[in-house]
């Protein structure tokens, strides 16, 4: 997957950056999306319908999938991989995640909740502090933190009309991350 990718798998961001891409998707309040941690990782999404009726897509979990299927949508590259074999399995779990051990989570919901520029402001904040935990200049710990600052300190107000300021609002978040993890080297003791 990549390091980025684990650590943000690592934090659950990947999945508030989901929920925040859903909400656009879809045109659903953050609060009509859930999110859940599933140990086999063969559900992949799943939709609940107005009658109560919920469709899954489920496969085995390798991310040549999606990504063959970007490249070639709307149609399926024929890719010689394990096949998800249903019958052979178990059973299926799924548990909420502890919102309190990962906070990342709630600053998906809240970004997602704010709109405009907050889930641009979260991305670019959450880049820089990744970047720095991969340096090893900061903890794991801190990632969130240093986000959740950003994010609250944020002074311009959210509101992203055009791709320009979507980009400007992600810059002056890694800009504003940056900053805070340079006060951060400073507070540690040497």
């Amino acid at each position: 997957m990549g390091a980025k990718i684990s650590v943000d798998s690592a934090t659950l961001m990947n999945k508030g950056l989901e929920v925040i891409e859903a909400t656009w998707l879809f045109g659903l309040p953050p609060s009509r999306i859930d999110v859940v941690i599933h140990p086999q990782s063969v559900v992949h999404s799943m939709v609940e319908f107005s009658d109560g009726s919920v469709m899954a897509q489920m496969g085995v979990p390798d991310m040549r999938i999606p990504i063959g299927y970007a490249f070639s949508h709307p149609g399926r590259l024929p890719l010689e991989l394990s096949r998800l074999r249903p019958h052979r399995m178990e059973g299926l779990v799924f548990e909420r995640p502890d919102r309190k051990r990962f906070p990342a989570l709630r600053l998906a919901y809240a970004a997602a909740e704010t709109g405009g520029s907050a889930p641009a402001v979260l991305s670019g904040a959450n880049e820089e502090a990744v970047l720095a935990f991969l340096s090893g200049r900061i903890a794991f710990t801190d990632i969130i933190r240093v986000v959740d600052r950003v994010l609250s300190a944020w002074s311009e107000p959210f509101t992203a009309r055009t791709l320009q300021e979507v980009l400007a609002a992600d810059a002056q978040a890694r800009i504003d991350a940056r900053i805070e993890l340079s006060r951060q080297r400073r507070r540690q003791p040497s």
